[in-house]
C-alpha cells in the first residue's frame, strides 16, 4: 500500500527560500542594516548568501542540533540566520535583547548556546554573554569589517568575513522535519524565562496555516513590514510567509518610531503590516500630526496585547486601514485566532459584526483547538457568556519547555494558556483577563482588560493598566494606573467619573494614579507584577 501513497517529502525551513529563489529569484527585499543604510537585496541573491553561511557553519564542524544565538534586530542578515543555521541542521535561538542581563545569561546557558552571531547595537549585552558563559566558543558580528565594536576579548570576526571565503553548501542531507528549528524564549514575568523550540514541521504548518485568506491572507503582490521582532517567536512566521507567497520583505531594523515607519511604509509601498498596538498607536499619531495618509496599506495586524478598539477605529477613520486583532502566545508559534470574519459573522448586522470585531481576539482557525475549563477541569460551554481557563491544542502549539523534564500538557494534549475567556457559538474568542490579573472583588469578578479599555476610550488617556490589589473591606479591588497624551493632563477625578459613566459602578476602581510612563516586559507588554509591587499596600495606606 505505501506504494500508492503521495511522495513522502520532508517539511523543513530551508526549502522555503531554496523555492523563492528558484521562482520569484528577482525579487528585491529592503533592509536597513546595522549602520543605518537601506540595501535591496533580492531573493535569489539571499539565497546564495545562505548557501555559503551553511557552508561556512559546516566548516565549524559543530554536533548536529547545535544551539546558535543571535542577538539581532529585523535586517537582511538577521533573515540569513534563519535559513542558514536551520539548512546547516542546527538550531537557532533567538534571544529577545530586552530580556534583563540575568534573563539573557540564564536561556544562553539552558540552551548550551555554542555560538553567537550579534548586531553591533547589542555589543553589551555580548560582551555579558562572553564574559559569563565560556562554552559559547565564537563571537561573530553581524556586520562588515568596519564596522566592529570597540571590544578585544575574544577577537571578533564580521559576518561578511565569516562567509566571504566558504563554499556554498545546502547542508547535511538526512535531516528530519521533526528536528529542532526555533529555539525562543518566554518573557519569564512569573520566574525563569522558559523555552519553546519550535520544529521544521511546526514551522512549514503554521506558515501555511498564517497564508490563508482567512488570516493573513498574503498575496505575490503585497509588500509585507513585519515591526514584530525577529527575535521573538519568530516573527509571527513573516520570514517564512513571504517569501513561500512571493511577496516582498521590507525589514525596518532598528527605526520603530513613528515617524520612520510612516516613511518607510510610504517609500516601500507597504502593503501589509505586523506589530503591537504601541507601535502602530505611534505611527497614526505621526501620520495625524503630519496631516498625511497610507493610500496603500491595507491592513494592519496588532497583537502583543489587546487592541483597544478606538486605535482601531481611528485607523479606520484618519487613515482608512483596516486593522486586524491577533491573539497568540510564545508557546503558539504565535498563531492561535485571529479577528476574521467567518461566514456566519459576515452575515451579522453591520453594528453586530463590528462589535464582534473590535472586542473579541477572533476565530478560531484550521488548525488550533479552543476550550474552556472552570476551577475543577469541567470542560464549560461555548455560549458567548461563561468565562474559564482557555486551553489550546494543535501542531503548532507547545508540548513540553526546552530543558523540562515533563510536557506542560494534559495527557490529551491541552496546554492551559494562562488567560481567562468566553468563546461564543460563532466560534469567536474573547480574552476576559489573564488568570495572574483577574480581580475578584468581594466575590465579584471584574476584568482587567475592560476596565484598561474603557480608561483608554477617554480622548487624554495614552496608556492604562489595572491591578488587582489587596483591599481591607472588599479582599481585593482594582487600582488604575495611566499615562496623558503627549502635552495634555487629566485628573484621576476626571477619568474615574468617566469610567462611572461607562461601567458597573462596583468595578470602578476608588482611586486611579496618573504616572509619567508604565513600566514594560521584554516583550512591550505593561509589566503588571512591577506595578503589583511598587503599589501593594496602597489602599492599606490610603484608608
Amino acid at each position: 500500500m505505501a506504494d500508492y501513497l503521495m511522495q513522502d517529502l520532508e517539511l523543513r525551513v530551508p526549502e522555503i527560500l531554496r523555492y523563492a529563489g528558484r521562482r520569484h529569484g528577482d525579487l528585491s527585499l529592503f533592509s536597513l542594516d546595522e549602520d543605518g543604510i537601506a540595501r535591496s537585496q533580492t531573493y535569489a541573491e539571499t539565497q546564495a548568501r545562505v548557501e555559503k553561511l551553511t557552508g561556512a557553519l559546516e566548516a565549524m564542524k559543530l554536533p548536529a542540533q547545535s544551539r546558535i544565538a543571535s542577538l539581532a534586530l529585523n535586517t537582511r542578515r538577521h533573515l540569513e540566520l534563519y535559513y542558514g543555521v536551520t539548512s546547516a541542521g542546527h538550531i537557532l535561538h533567538t534571544i529577545n535583547p530586552r530580556f534583563t542581563t540575568e534573563q539573557i545569561l540564564f536561556s544562553v546557558s539552558q540552551a548550551e548556546t555554542d555560538l553567537l552571531f550579534f548586531d553591533p547595537a547589542f555589543s553589551a549585552q555580548a560582551e555579558a554573554i562572553i564574559a559569563s558563559r565560556p562554552q559559547v566558543r565564537d563571537c561573530i558580528v553581524l556586520a562588515e569589517s568596519g564596522h566592529l565594536p570597540a571590544q578585544s576579548s575574544p577577537a571578533l570576526t564580521d559576518y561578511e568575513s565569516f562567509i566571504s571565503d566558504a563554499p556554498p553548501s545546502d547542508g547535511p542531507t538526512g535531516l528530519s522535519e521533526r528536528d529542532g528549528a526555533f529555539l525562543c524564549y518566554t518573557s519569564g514575568t512569573t520566574g525563569d524565562p522558559k523555552g519553546v523550540l519550535y520544529s521544521h514541521r511546526s514551522c512549514l504548518i503554521h506558515a501555511l496555516a498564517a497564508s490563508a485568506p482567512g488570516n493573513f491572507n498574503i498575496a505575490p503582490t503585497d509588500v509585507i513590514l513585519p515591526c514584530a521582532s525577529m527575535y521573538h517567536a519568530t516573527a509571527w512566521a513573516l520570514p517564512m510567509t513571504a517569501p513561500m507567497n512571493g511577496a516582498r520583505l521590507v525589514l525596518p531594523g532598528a527605526r520603530l518610531d513613528g515617524a520612520s515607519l510612516l516613511d518607510l511604509c510610504e517609500a516601500e509601498g507597504v502593503t501589509l503590516a505586523w506589530g503591537v498596538p504601541t507601535v502602530w498607536k505611534s505611527v497614526l499619531d505621526a501620520a495625524i500630526a503630519q496631516g498625511r495618509n497610507l493610500p496603500k496599506l491595507e491592513r494592519v495586524f496588532m497583537g502583543g496585547s489587546a487592541v483597544p478598539p478606538d486605535l482601531k477605529r481611528a485607523f479606520a477613520d484618519k487613515l482608512d486601514v483596516e486593522v486586524v486583532q491577533v491573539w497568540g502566545m510564545t508557546e503558539t508559534s504565535p498563531m492561535g485566532v485571529i479577528s476574521t470574519l467567518s461566514s456566519r459573522a459576515a452575515a451579522l448586522p453591520d453594528d453586530d459584526r463590528a462589535t464582534l470585531l473590535s472586542q473579541k481576539q477572533g476565530r478560531i482557525p484550521f488548525g488550533v483547538d479552543l476550550k474552556l475549563l472552570d476551577e475543577a477541569d469541567n470542560e464549560l460551554p461555548q455560549d458567548g457568556q461563561t468565562s474559564g481557563r482557555l486551553m489550546i491544542r494543535g501542531p503548532w502549539v507547545v508540548n513540553q519547555y526546552f530543558g523540562h523534564e515533563k510536557p506542560v500538557t494534559t495527557e490529551d494534549g491541552w496546554f492551559d494558556t494562562g488567560d481567562v475567556a468566553t468563546i461564543d457559538p460563532l466560534g469567536y474568542m474573547q480574552i476576559t483577563d489573564r488568570t495572574k490579573d483577574i480581580i475578584k472583588s468581594g466575590g465579584e469578578w471584574i476584568s482587567s482588560i475592560t476596565l484598561e479599555n474603557t480608561a483608554i476610550e477617554h480622548p487624554l488617556v495614552d496608556m492604562a493598566a489595572a491591578i488587582s490589589l489587596a483591599h481591607p473591606k472588599w479582599d481585593e479591588r482594582p487600582l488604575l494606573v495611566y499615562t496623558t497624551r503627549p502635552g495634555t493632563d487629566v485628573s484621576e477625578v476626571e477619568v474615574l467619573e468617566f469610567l462611572k459613566s461607562q461601567l458597573p459602578r462596583w468595578w470602578v476602581p476608588e482611586a486611579a494614579v496618573v504616572v509619567d510612563g508604565l513600566p514594560l516586559t521584554a516583550t512591550g507588554k505593561v509589566d503588571k507584577k512591577t506595578l503589583r509591587t511598587a503599589y501593594a499596600k496602597f489602599y492599606q495606606n490610603n484608608q
